[in-house]
């Protein structure tokens, strides 16, 4: 073999062969890191929305075998409000479960059950009384965490009997970007509103969104 030949195969790459792999690695990476981030978002959008559907049927349900429970999940603690026109809605029409990435909270005890039940938190706790909000934090509600970040980062399952006794959900979802206070004279105005997201859960979930209902003012 000639030395030529050797001295060839034992060199390395240039500073300008690496300068220009580096280049391309840079230009792919910034390809394919916003399309795998984008994949692993709606993949928690799905999670999140399959959740809901899972809670929604439960509830179906239990108000097929039972529809004096009807009443449980439906209604709320909260004060009446007053809507645009000045006359007044009652403040006890739709029942929740709201979902945060840290906790999760229902307007009854028997909802609270149901989440249980379906392994969506680990305890429902001690029952204080029906109709009042229970919070759940922490290792409990590892089952129920929202798991999206950007396109919502909380949202809300609302319940409510629409026509002939039967039981209605409506979803509510918040972004960060996105989240306005409300306007419609039917919550509080502090509360957010981000009809964008909702409508998008809502599509996820197999649903509607609600225009009306907004999401508490985070602490």
């Amino acid at each position: 073999m000639k030395a030529t030949n050797l001295k060839r195969r034992l060199s390395g790459f240039t500073l300008l062969e690496v300068i220009v792999v580096i280049a391309i690695l840079g230009v792919l990476m910034g390809i394919l890191v916003p399309s795998i981030s984008g994949w692993i978002e709606h993949a928690r959008n799905v999670s999140d929305a399959a959740n809901a559907k899972v809670i929604c049927s439960a509830i179906q349900v239990e108000c097929a075998e039972d529809p004096e429970r009807l009443e449980l999940y439906t209604h709320n603690q909260w004060g009446a409000g007053k809507n645009a026109d000045g006359s007044y809605y009652e403040a006890d029409d739709h029942g929740y479960i709201y979902v945060s990435h840290d906790e999760v909270r229902v307007s009854s005890y028997s909802l609270a059950k149901i989440l249980e039940a379906n392994g969506y938190i680990k305890s429902a706790g001690k029952k204080q009384g029906e109709i009042q909000q229970y919070i759940y934090k922490g290792d409990n509600i590892e089952g129920m965490r929202c798991r999206s970040n950007r396109t919502w980062y909380r949202y809300q399952i609302n319940i409510a009997i629409r026509g002939a006794d039967n039981v209605y959900f409506t979803y509510s979802a918040n972004s960060k970007s996105g989240e306005k206070n409300n306007t419609s004279g039917m919550s509080l105005g502090t509360n957010k509103h981000d009809y964008t997201a909702s409508r998008t859960f809502a599509t996820m979930a197999g649903g509607k969104a609600d225009d009306i209902i907004s999401l508490p003012e985070l602490p």
